[in-house]
């Protein structure tokens, strides 16, 4: 599915070919400054909202961007794997719902958690 990488001024998600075609969208830099909130779950189609606009399969996969009455979401999840959920502001999208694995799920809403460490 989609790699997500940390660095010290941002949060990377790239896809791979076929997901940016699927998607109609490319890579996210998402500052750290500008994410809310993070949550680590076990579910994460249970957050995916609004209307679909990408590909997906349910069950399978949901990729890209979703509309709703806030604004947009954007969603890359895939089966049944955990994933994080980042509530962002001055960003293009309200929230970004991500399938990953645990560790970097949870390195995630620890550098969200605690700003002043260094990068994970």
């Amino acid at each position: 599915m989609t790699l997500v990488s940390l660095t010290p001024d941002h949060l990377v998600v790239e896809l791979g070919r076929w997901e940016r075609l699927y998607a109609w969208h490319g890579d996210l830099q998402i500052r750290w400054h500008h994410i809310d909130r993070a949550v680590f779950t076990t579910d994460p189609w249970f957050y995916a909202r609004g209307w679909r606009v990408p590909a997906g399969v349910p069950g399978w996969f949901l990729l890209g961007r979703m509309r709703h009455r806030e604004g947009h979401d954007f969603v890359a999840i895939a089966k049944r794997q955990p994933g994080v959920i980042l509530e962002l502001h001055d960003e293009p999208f309200r929230q970004v719902v991500l399938s990953t694995d645990r560790t970097t799920a949870e390195l995630i809403v620890q550098r969200v958690t605690n700003p002043n460490r260094s990068s994970p």
